[in-house]
């Protein structure tokens, strides 16, 4: 019906919200975040596990690590939605699960740690929640529009590290990397008069992924100030999939002839639907240079190879009607991290780091009247610029952060062309901005 279709495409308009070409939102772990990421070079908490599996032999002989972003702030704004009284959607005070690990040391403690480790480490570097809600005339009639996404991805992390000799360090370690999307959209039309033509629209989607990764990593160590370390992570094998999609809308026209004034359809894809995201070649470089007791200064470059894949996959029948977009091409990204940390005295630290988080979605391909060109992308894109702050206090079994994370960027969206008509599938280029927000609390412990 025209009414599903109009839905439909607005589903699809929200699903492109779903960042299908960053890898990662924000740095993840205790020290990591303070240096904005820049930690393969160092990796001596459980966090390493994630960026240099190499790293967590340089530490004590148990080490747990604790953080979590207590609030957070997401805002969009799209150049041609008008949400309420402004151009924006919004989901705040969301509390973010951060990470939380453990690493275990074996052998001859010494001043730097202990010649072999192992440890499991739980982080979870995307996570975004969101929603829209709009009222507007659409031709002689009024529409109202709700939406909402979740997209969140977990890593789970076990490994070890050890120590060659005085200078080198070798890792290695396995990722489990799940990841969770829904959304949902409900939509009311209503036409004019007293006794209106009225359509109400329903659409879920929702799918899983889950798959395995090895990370290898190495650290150089030449003194006691220099840190060099990579991590190479392999192309990942999936080992499970799933999701459902479920569409029900009912119309009601009073002008119709009797018995066809109202008209039900239900689609339901319950269970049957496989989908993908694929973790492509990754590689990380880093250095370091460490001032014992005074300072630290890290900096990073991460790169992730291009892939392709279909992220949900669903019937053709299915597919014409939800017009999801299927496909996904990701373009190659280099994203860069820097911090430092300086010690106050022996009780507290105040540390700043810079990162990038840019994205590998396909440009969006479009006329010179700005319409998209059918059949191309339709993902958001968005690179994103971002800093951390962070204030430590040092304890002699702990370590305690509080601090927070920005990122800012702006870029590029579809949107449904303004004044399309029930039918349309037409849409246009639009610009987006994009600010997250994050407060952040972390603990290391050391005995």
């Amino acid at each position: 019906m025209k009414l599903a279709a109009l839905c439909a495409t607005c589903l699809l308009a929200g699903a492109a919200l779903a960042d299908d070409g960053r890898y990662q939102d924000y740095p993840v772990g205790s020290r990591a975040t303070a240096l904005g990421g820049a930690f393969v070079a160092l990796s001596d908490d459980p966090s390493g596990l994630f960026y240099n599996p190499a790293g967590i032999c340089d530490s004590r002989r148990l080490n747990v690590s604790v953080s979590a972003s207590l609030y957070g702030v997401e805002k969009q704004s799209q150049g041609r939605i008008q949400l309420n009284t402004g151009s924006f959607s919004v989901a705040s005070l969301n509390v973010i699960p951060g990470e939380a690990g453990l690493i275990k040391g074996f052998g001859p403690l010494d001043d730097r740690g202990t010649p072999l480790a192992f440890g499991f480490d739980l982080s979870v570097p995307s996570f975004r929640s969101y929603g829209t809600d709009a009222t507007g005339a659409e031709g002689t009639s009024t529409r109202a529009q709700h939406s909402r996404v979740n997209d969140r991805t977990f890593v789970f992390a076990a490994g070890g590290g050890y120590r060659i000799d005085s200078r080198w360090n070798v890792g290695v370690a396995l990722h489990y990397q799940l990841r969770l999307f829904d959304q949902t959209e409900d939509q009311l039309l209503s036409g004019a008069g007293a006794d209106p033509a009225v359509g109400v629209y329903h659409a879920a989607a929702s799918f899983e992924t889950g798959n395995l990764v090895a990370l290898l990593g190495v650290k150089y160590r030449p003194d006691g100030r220099w840190l060099f370390g990579a991590s190479l992570g392999l192309p990942g094998f999936q080992l499970h999939s799933a999701g459902k999609v479920n569409v029900q809308d009912v119309a009601s026209d009073p002008a119709q002839p009797p018995g066809s004034r109202t008209t039900v359809t239900v689609i339901n894809e319950a269970d049957s639907i496989k989908s993908q995201t694929n973790a492509p070649l990754m590689a990380r470089v880093g250095v370091a240079r460490v001032e014992p007791h005074r300072w630290t200064l890290s900096g990073q470059i991460t790169a992730h190879a291009g892939t392709s894949y279909d992220r949900f996959s669903v019937a053709p029948a299915i597919a014409q009607r939800l017009r999801i977009q299927d496909h996904v091409d990701r373009r190659p990204v280099v994203n860069l991290n820097a911090g430092g940390e300086y010690l106050l005295n022996a009780d507290y630290s105040i540390a700043l780091g810079l990162f990038t988080d840019r994205s590998g979605a396909q440009p969006l391909q479009a006329d010179a009247s700005g319409l998209i060109t059918p059949g191309t992308s339709h993902l958001t894109n968005v690179d994103l610029y971002g800093g951390t702050a962070t204030f430590g206090v040092l304890g002699q079994h702990s370590i305690s952060r509080l601090g927070m994370s920005i990122s800012y960027g702006t870029g590029e969206d579809a949107a449904l062309v303004d004044g399309a008509s029930l039918t349309s599938a037409a849409y246009q280029r639009v610009s987006v901005r994009q600010l997250f927000l994050y407060f952040f609390l972390a603990s290391t412990f050391r005995y």
